[in-house]
C-alpha cells in the first residue's frame, strides 16, 4: 500500500513539473508573439498559460496586454474591409468575426483571475458575436449565389457551368440550402457533366486471343476503377457497360470492332456520350519459360576423427550440384485516346508498356558428401523446381498494371 501510495505521488510530482513546463512555455511564447505584432496568437498562448497555472503574473500581464489590442486588430480590419463596399469581402469579415468569437469562447474558459499584485479580480469585456457572424455568412452566402448566377446565365458552355456548380456549392458553404443553391447546383452540374463510354480495346498484337480476353479485361477494369473513383470528380460521368452492350446490341454493332476516330463518335453518339475512351493492343511479346544450368562443386575442411579416435583431423570434402535457372517473361504495349464525340476528334492520346517477367532457381545433388554444401546451395537443393506463371497469367497481369497506368492518365486528363 505504501509503495503505491510513493508512486500516485511521484507521477503528481512529473504531472506537476510538467504542467510549470508548459505554463512558462506558453507565457514566454505569448510574450514572443505579442512583441511580433500578433495580438490573436499572443492573447490565445496567455490564455493556456493561465489555465495552467491562474496566477501566473507574466503571463497576466501578457493577456492585459494583448487581448484589447488583438480585437482592435480584428475591428479595425472589419471595418477597413466594409468601407470598401465589395461584396467579395464579406468572407474575410467573417473570418475576423470568427477570430473575436474565439477569443470570447476562451476567456470564458478561464477560471476567475485574480491579479497576483493587487489581488484585485482581473475583468475583460467579452463580446457574443452570434448576431455579426450570423449577417456575415448571410451576406457570403448571397455573394457566392450572385456571382453563381451570373456564371450560369453567362454561357451554356461545360467548363462556365462547372464554375457556378462550384460556386453555388460555395455559397452553402456559409448557409446550408442558400435560397434555391441546391437546385441551381444540380442544374449547372447536369449541363457541366462530361459524359464517357469506355469501349473495349482491339487487339493488334496478333495474338489472336491466344491469352484470353484481353480487351475486355483492360475495359473491365478501367470502368471499374472510373466507377468507384467517380465521387472523386462530380463533373464526369461513366456510362455503364450495360449501357453499352445495350445501344450496341440494339445497332448490332460491335464494340471491339469499331474504334477508329469516326466511328468511335458513332458509337458515342449513340450512347449520347460527349467523349469516347477507347485503344488498341498493340504488341504482345512472350518468351516461354527458358532453363539454363551451371555445374558447381561446393568444398568445405571438416574435422574428422582417425581411426584410433585419439584426435581429429582436417579432411577436405566436396558435393557436386546442377544449379538450375527458369525465366520466363512478357512484354505489352498499349495505346488510348479520348476522342470528342461532337468533332471525332482526338483530344489526347498516349501509349504504355508493361513487362512481367519470373526467375527463380533450384538444384540438384549430383554427387560427394552433401556437408560441403553452403547454407544457401543447401536450401537450393532441398528446393523442389518451381512452377512457372502461365503466359496468360503473365498477360493478365500486365493487362493491369497498363489499366492503372491509363486509369492515372486519364484522371490527369480530367483535371
Amino acid at each position: 500500500m505504501k509503495h503505491k501510495l510513493k508512486l500516485l505521488v511521484l507521477l503528481l510530482v512529473i504531472l506537476s513539473i510538467s504542467a510549470c513546463s508548459k505554463n512558462k512555455r506558453y507565457s514566454k511564447l505569448s510574450e514572443n508573439l505579442y512583441k511580433q505584432g500578433n495580438f490573436h496568437a499572443a492573447t490565445l498562448m496567455a490564455i493556456e498559460s493561465l489555465k495552467l497555472k491562474p496566477t501566473n503574473p507574466q503571463a497576466q500581464q501578457s493577456l492585459k496586454d494583448a487581448y484589447p489590442r488583438a480585437l482592435q486588430a480584428h475591428r479595425n480590419d472589419v471595418n477597413q474591409l466594409k468601407e470598401e463596399k465589395n461584396s467579395a469581402n464579406w468572407p474575410k469579415i467573417l473570418k475576423s468575426y470568427e477570430a473575436m468569437e474565439q477569443l470570447s469562447i476562451m476567456l470564458k474558459s478561464l477560471p476567475t483571475l485574480q491579479d497576483s499584485n493587487s489581488g484585485e479580480t482581473i475583468r475583460f469585456d467579452i463580446y457574443n458575436y452570434g448576431q455579426e457572424i450570423a449577417e456575415a455568412k448571410r451576406e457570403s452566402a448571397e455573394h457566392y449565389y450572385k456571382e453563381a448566377m451570373h456564371l450560369s446565365r453567362m454561357s451554356a458552355d461545360r467548363d462556365t457551368q462547372k464554375k457556378a456548380a462550384l460556386t453555388f456549392k460555395e455559397a452553402q458553404k456559409y448557409v446550408s440550402g442558400y435560397k434555391d443553391s441546391e437546385m441551381q447546383y444540380q442544374e449547372a452540374r447536369r449541363k457541366a457533366v462530361v459524359r464517357i463510354a469506355v469501349l473495349a480495346f482491339e487487339d493488334k498484337s496478333g495474338s489472336r486471343g491466344r491469352y484470353g480476353a484481353l480487351s475486355e479485361l483492360l475495359m473491365e477494369q478501367i470502368i471499374s476503377e472510373l466507377f468507384q473513383a467517380r465521387n472523386a470528380n462530380e463533373f464526369v460521368e461513366i456510362i455503364s457497360r450495360d449501357q453499352i452492350d445495350k445501344v450496341l446490341s440494339e445497332q448490332q454493332l460491335s464494340a471491339s470492332g469499331m474504334i477508329d476516330e469516326s466511328s468511335s463518335a458513332r458509337i458515342g453518339m449513340l450512347l449520347g456520350a460527349h467523349e469516347i475512351l477507347s485503344g488498341k493492343i498493340l504488341q504482345i511479346d512472350y518468351s516461354a519459360p527458358r532453363i539454363t544450368s551451371v555445374d558447381l562443386i561446393d568444398k568445405a575442411e571438416l574435422s574428422v576423427e582417425t581411426e584410433d579416435g585419439e584426435r581429429e583431423e582436417k579432411q577436405e570434402v566436396e558435393c557436386s550440384i546442377t544449379k538450375y535457372n527458369k525465366h520466363t517473361s512478357l512484354k505489352a504495349v498499349v495505346s488510348y485516346s479520348v476522342v470528342d464525340v461532337s468533332t471525332g476528334k482526338i483530344n489526347h492520346q498516349h501509349s504504355f508498356n508493361a513487362s512481367k517477367s519470373f526467375t527463380d532457381e533450384w538444384a540438384k545433388f549430383v554427387g560427394g558428401d552433401r556437408r560441403a554444401l553452403s547454407s544457401v546451395n543447401k536450401a537450393l537443393v532441398n528446393k523442389m523446381e518451381p512452377l512457372a506463371p502461365t503466359d496468360k497469367e503473365l498477360a493478365n497481369s500486365a493487362m493491369k498494371e497498363l489499366a492503372d497506368d491509363i486509369i492515372t492518365d486519364f484522371r490527369r486528363y480530367l483535371r
